[in-house]
């Protein structure tokens, strides 16, 4: 892979505020000298994602992944190192030379993969493009729809045939392994080991990312086969949580305004009626990864869900979401139609203009949406109803925006503007109690997802000498690499330490990161995002050595437990 000169890198990751970046995807919360919030790179309800903008690196005590403002990046939007650059010189306006060498064999390995797995999602969608056109059933349900083959070919819209094997064959025959199909997501297997297609009998509709790969499907059944609707499983290309569908038509359009609808054919009516930039969510509620994507590409987020019960519970939830992400947010409501699609074939694009046009910014939708809810001449349902909106309330961020729906909520609830107001200040006293209990430091997560004492005594000890290249050189004979062991890296990276030391360097935190980002457990961001303060580092160094060599002895004798090796486990127990 491709690479810059070491000055450049540094350059980039120095001019690209880490906060700024990842908080486009990750909704973080101050805790101590750094952040916290939700990983994006796997699932969890508790945080366990760390980022350091002092030190330019995040770290996930969670799943172990870590690194520079340039890792996260490439892992994020699923680019090589050089995209990844090139895309953080362009924010920063920093004009790069041209790159030189190969990067390490790993990332190679892994975008000749990802390359891969793209060339299969374009065959796989040329093929269900050309399958449409032999089947009556698809074609039928296209025009029922009200789809022409121009609006097929501009989404790319597919069928994938009613058979077990059909494009596992098509795809062989064009040279690929089972393996590479599998792992595009294509394949599935019965308890008995048998492969097939995932996708059959299915309007196919592709996903692109914003570089108009196809990083996957989603796929409308057309019979009564369950699911309804059916996804790509979750790969090195494809996650459902930080893609949306249509994004690269919808920045195509550059627009600063998106509508957000709940399904893929809401997002093909309303390009159609006018409105290329429309997206859509890949099956699931919004997440806090979209609502970044979303806040990254535009400047309001127009919500269009359906109108029944669950799709106003889905916009009060989206509006949250996007609150808490800083994005601006209105929602277009539908009379009398339960979603876009049906809305403008029953009605008309000019009646779904007005509409649009009548649209309303996310509080002033709540406060009329909630007051439909209570019966407002009643004291106890007007309590109940300025409780049910505090919450939303509590996210505004804007002095002059509060202050107005303050009172128009004032006005609508028949309550004080003072008395909501002194509501708010209670609430937002108990939440930062409650952010403060729940938003761990980066040292707590690592003492929560490392639980083993000799591993956090090795982290810290790393930390220490990190910190201090005169610690190392005062005790640099008593340090070996066995002393860290090989879990976790740590012994890698006290190598590279002990390397950087001995040529007289001084030790490049975001280099040092860099360095590890291949592995799925970075051993350097992860040991850097531990919040150690040594007020005695001297002290500090006895006490985790002591620790590590008595926490070793005890691992010794409990070996030598289990095994019955007497000899060895008197020599311990003597101290010998």
């Amino acid at each position: 892979m491709p690479l810059f000169p070491e000055h450049v890198i540094q350059e980039v990751a120095a001019k690209n505020d880490i906060y700024d970046v990842v908080s486009q995807y990750v909704t973080l919360k101050k805790t101590g000298g750094s952040y916290v919030g939700l990983c994006p790179f796997h699932n969890e309800k508790t945080p366990s994602f760390s980022v350091s903008p002092q030190r330019g690196i995040f770290h996930c005590f969670g799943c172990g992944v870590g690194g520079t403002v340039i890792t996260f990046l490439m892992k994020i939007e699923n680019l090589s190192f050089t995209e990844a650059v090139q895309e953080l010189a362009k924010r920063a306006n920093i004009s790069l030379p041209e790159p030189k060498g190969y990067d390490r064999e790993a990332a190679q390995a892994r975008e000749r993969e990802r390359n891969l797995l793209m060339e299969i999602n374009r065959e796989a969608a040329q093929h269900f493009y050309e399958s449409v056109k032999n089947s009556k059933q698809a074609v039928e349900y296209l025009k029922a729809r009200g789809l022409s083959g121009a609006d097929a070919k501009r989404f790319w819209l597919g069928y994938a045939k009613d058979s077990w094997d059909d494009l596992f064959h098509h795809l062989k025959a064009k040279g690929f392994t089972e393996g590479d199909i599998n792992r595009a997501g294509l394949l599935a297997s019965n308890d008995n080991g048998r492969v097939y297609d995932r996708f059959r009998n299915r309007i196919m509709f592709p996903i692109f990312d914003t570089r108009n790969q196809i990083i996957g499907f989603g796929g409308r059944v057309l019979d009564d086969s369950k699911p309804k609707y059916l996804n790509s499983p979750e790969s090195v290309l494809f996650s459902k949580s930080r893609n949306l569908f249509s994004l690269n038509i919808a920045l195509a359009s550059r627009r600063d305004t998106v509508l957000l609808v709940e399904g893929y054919m809401d997002v093909i009516a309303l390009a159609k009626a006018g409105y290329p930039n429309t997206v859509a969510t890949l099956g699931t509620a919004l997440t806090a990864e979209q609502a970044g994507m979303l806040k990254r590409y535009f400047k309001e987020v127009v919500l269009c869900y359906d109108s029944d019960g669950a799709g106003q519970t889905a916009t009060e939830r989206a509006i949250g979401i996007l609150r808490d992400a800083g994005v601006g947010a209105s929602v277009l409501t539908l009379d009398g139609g339960k979603d876009p699609d049906e809305y403008i074939k029953k009605y008309g694009i000019d009646r779904f203009n007005v509409r649009f046009r009548e649209r309303r910014a996310d509080m002033a939708y709540l406060i009329g949406q909630f007051g439909e809810k209570y019966d407002l001449t009643n004291t106890q349902e007007r309590v109940a109803y300025v409780s049910a909106l505090i919450p939303f309330f509590i996210k505004i961020a804007n002095d002059v925006e509060l202050d107005v729906y303050v009172r128009m909520l004032s006005e609508r609830a028949h309550v004080s503007a003072e008395a909501i107001y002194s509501q708010l200040g209670k609430d937002r006293k108990t939440q930062v109690r409650q952010t403060e209990k729940q938003g761990p430091s980066p040292e707590a997560l690592q003492r929560k997802w490392t639980s083993d004492v000799l591993d956090r005594a090795r982290d810290t000890l790393l930390g220490l000498l990190i910190a201090s290249k005169g610690i190392y050189l005062r005790h640099k004979e008593e340090l070996s690499a066995d002393l860290f062991g090989e879990e976790g890296g740590r012994a890698r990276l006290f190598e590279a330490v002990t390397t950087a030391y001995q040529a007289g360097e001084t030790i490049d935190e975001k280099a040092l990161c860099l360095r590890f980002a291949d592995e799925e457990n970075n051993p350097a961001s992860r040991v850097l995002s531990q919040e150690n303060r040594f007020d005695d580092a001297e002290k500090a160094f006895g006490e985790l050595t002591n620790t590590i060599h008595a926490q070793l002895r005890e691992k010794k004798i409990k070996r030598a437990l289990e095994s019955g090796d007497l000899e060895e486990l008197n020599q311990l127990l003597k101290g010998v």
